[in-house]
């Protein structure tokens, strides 16, 4: 049987994890996050962050360059991230 947590290589609790971080991340709760959105949300849990240090990560996240995150494209990326984590 197929699930989110094997698709991604992720436990349960790992994607459950992520999936709440996009959608802190999406305001406007519209399926995308802008550098906007980022921004906003990064500041109001009191991350420092320069504007180059979130138009990097945005440029990683968005594969398919059209200038926002899809929720595949962040659970893409985020994956990688908890995977590395384990190792």
């Amino acid at each position: 049987m197929w699930s989110a947590s094997n698709y991604y290589g992720l436990t349960p609790d790992e994607v459950q994890q992520i999936n709440d971080g996009f959608y802190e991340f999406d305001l406007n709760k519209n399926g995308y996050i802008t550098v906007n959105e980022m921004r906003q949300c990064l500041s109001r849990n009191g991350v420092q962050f320069s504007d180059e240090e979130v138009d990097r990560v945005m440029a990683k996240m968005d594969l398919n360059r059209d200038g926002q995150v899809s929720y595949n494209e962040y659970m893409l990326y985020m994956s990688t991230i908890y995977r590395n984590r384990r190792l």
